[in-house]
């Protein structure tokens, strides 16, 4: 075997040597001696096929082909050189983007405002084995890469007894998030893959961030939805949410109590069949007009006795009407045109700002500004049908559709009213504040602005449990209560419920990719070119 063929073994075994030497200094970093001992025979290797070749390599270097290919060489160096120093500016300046369809890495909307808005530092202290501490700090750099005020600790439930006592942890899987003057918990959690550990978290922080839990008042006894009720047509997943965030959730007899109780921060009527007492009117309207929060959702066949109420805050609604959509994109699947898919919105106002996906409103009538609105009071009409729509007369399950006369969209099926006061009731607001002031214990009555507001929907199966998944049907009722609530901060669009395939990218899996993809491809590709050059140059 003669010099020249010796050189070449020599020089691909030190290739060889090379891509094992860099392979196991990085999927076996924790063997010693393995990759240093495969890089010291590479060395020679390569110093050995050098020494071999030593008169063919003179005579290459002499050639012009030799000279171009050394300069392709030194630009392609060039090049990685340039995406290196760009990946490592990358890697100095956190920037993060995430391409899923699903948005599935990326906190949701209402979460990132809730932390970009903290005021004071927040300690998200979870309570979870060490196993577990991994996924855990996954879900946790979602939060404290929006804010600096957020900090994550780990407590391992068996190593500190003192902690477990001075929290009144009573097991693994409870996370306490504190701040200087409040505490909030969450417990129960099934791990880092708990499929609303978000919206736990969420809750939690709103509570550390915002204080108590407001108290929501669901009217009854006119046949609205309530959530107390079972099945599709109820509230109670609603109920579930609502508690488990902002509000608390109670039932109101209204015409028992006589008025509105002083602690309703907002008050809630979900389709009303059945006629209003006069009592029970009067109640509504001082309830409002002293400064309360009503939000009021209406069916074709709520009774009229509401008409009245109504029109002092400058809406108009007529009973016994229907909004029926002609606009096949805008139907339900089945094609039922009494369903309406609503894809407009006023994008000035609020609740409705950043709502870009379609709402369905089974049955629903039309809610819309009066041509004739008190001068105090401000009313928006939230969102409409399409133009080819028509409002029609509705009689128990079935309609009559007469194109000519019947009325033509678009048609308003929501409105959002607010006003001032009126002067009778500010000098008890007055006087009330003075009290709050000097009474920590001021109840939300004492605590009112000065400003009442108002929301009514000319629908209310929207919100049920059979339909609030639709579209954006939760998002656009939490957040008509949060702008009632004068906590715009909390208004948003919440994440979507998905099908997720996963696949456990684990430390060694992710060496791996990163060789194979990173380096590996690069490599192969220049040993093949090589290959070609010099096959060109013996030729």
């Amino acid at each position: 075997m003669n010099s020249e063929i010796l050189g070449r073994i020599c020089f691909l075994a030190a290739v060889a040597g090379l891509l094992a030497s860099g392979a196991n200094a990085y999927l076996l970093p924790h063997i010693p001696l393995v990759w240093q001992i495969s890089l010291a025979v590479t060395v020679m290797l390569f110093v050995a096929s050098l020494v071999l070749e030593r008169g063919k390599l003179a005579e290459s270097f002499s050639k012009r082909t030799t000279r171009y290919g050394l300069n392709s060489i030194f630009m392609s160096v060039l090049a990685l050189g340039i995406v290196v120093m760009v990946n490592f500016i990358a890697s100095e300046h956190d920037i993060k983007k995430d391409v899923t369809k699903n948005k599935l890495h990326t906190l949701s909307d209402q979460s990132v405002k809730v932390v970009k808005g903290l005021k004071e530092e927040v300690t998200l202290k979870a309570f979870v084995m060490p196993n577990n501490e991994a996924g855990f700090q996954g879900v946790f750099d979602k939060y404290t890469y929006h804010s600096k005020l957020l900090k994550a600790e780990f407590v391992d439930p068996d190593k500190d007894p003192m902690a477990i006592k001075r929290y009144a942890v009573k097991s693994a899987g409870t996370l306490v998030i504190e701040s200087a003057t409040r505490t909030a918990r969450v417990e129960n959690l099934q791990g880092p893959e708990d499929p609303k550990i978000e919206e736990k978290i969420t809750n939690a922080l709103i509570q550390v961030a915002k204080g108590d839990k407001k108290k929501i008042y669901f009217v009854s006894g006119h046949g609205e939805h309530l959530p107390s009720g079972t099945g599709p047509e109820s509230y109670s997943d609603l109920k579930e949410v609502l508690e488990g965030g902002r509000y608390k959730v109670e039932d109101l007899i209204l015409y028992e109590k006589g008025e509105v109780p002083k602690d309703a921060e907002i008050l809630v009527c979900a389709g009303p069949r059945s006629d209003f007492l006069e009592p029970e009117l009067r109640a509504l309207e001082q309830y409002v007009t002293s400064g309360g929060k009503f939000f009021l959702m209406l069916e074709p066949d709520s009774t009229g006795t509401i008409r009245g109420f109504l029109a002092k805050f400058g809406v108009n609604w007529q009973p016994k009407k229907a909004v029926l959509e002609l606009n096949p994109l805008q139907q339900l699947a089945r094609g039922n045109p009494l369903t309406p898919i609503v894809v407009s919105y006023d994008t000035t106002h609020e609740i409705t700002r950043d709502m870009k996906q379609p709402t369905l409103f089974p049955i629903a009538t039309v809610v819309e500004k009066a041509k004739e609105t008190p001068k105090d009071m401000t009313v928006t009409q939230l969102l409409s049908s399409s133009a080819r729509s028509f409002e029609v007369q509705f009689a128990g399950t079935k309609v009559n559709v007469n194109q000519k006369t019947d009325r033509p969209g678009p048609l308003a099926m929501a409105v959002a009213v607010s006003g001032k006061v009126a002067a009778t009731h500010e000098k008890k607001d007055d006087k009330a504040k003075t009290e709050a002031k000097a009474s920590p214990e001021a109840t939300p009555e004492e605590k009112k602005d000065g400003e009442f507001r108002v929301v009514i929907i000319g629908d209310s199966d929207f919100a049920t449990n059979g339909a609030r998944k639709f579209g954006l049907n939760a998002d656009f009722f939490e957040n008509s209560l949060s702008w009632l609530a004068k906590e715009e901060d909390l208004i948003s669009i919440r994440p979507r419920s998905t099908d997720v395939s996963e696949f456990e990218i684990t430390e060694q899996r992710t060496r791996i990719i990163f060789l194979s993809s990173v380096l590996g491809a690069p490599l192969i590709m220049l040993v093949l070119g090589m290959y070609v050059w010099v096959s060109r140059k013996r030729k």
